[in-house]
């Protein structure tokens, strides 16, 4: 059987940051919103330029990428800066993605 896309809402992530920076008097321009998704790609791939829609998407995978979605979220509405949301969620897709050791 075939893998089918899993579809992830980035709708949420969008109007938080669009909320976030409209709560400090500032303009929300396209290159936010792309700012947000290649920070969800670097994530999820590990690289600068990679993209989670090229991976084979399982449920797992899924599952991953909307926890990595909900944290920037909650950073977010935080204040955390780009860099520090960038690198917590990182770090929280390797080990939502890491295989646990077997006794």
């Amino acid at each position: 059987m075939k893998n089918a896309a899993l579809p992830i809402d980035l709708a949420v992530m969008q109007t938080t940051l669009k909320d976030y920076r409209h709560s400090l008097g500032k303009e929300t321009k396209p290159y936010h919103y792309a700012n947000e998704v290649r920070l969800i790609n670097f994530a999820v791939t590990g690289s600068p330029h990679g993209c989670y829609r090229n991976r084979p998407m399982t449920r797992e995978l899924s599952r991953a990428i909307r926890q990595v979605v909900c944290l920037n979220v909650r950073l977010i509405k935080l204040h955390v800066q780009y860099q520090d949301r960038k690198r917590s969620c990182r770090d929280l897709f390797l080990k939502a993605t890491s295989v646990a050791p077997q006794n």
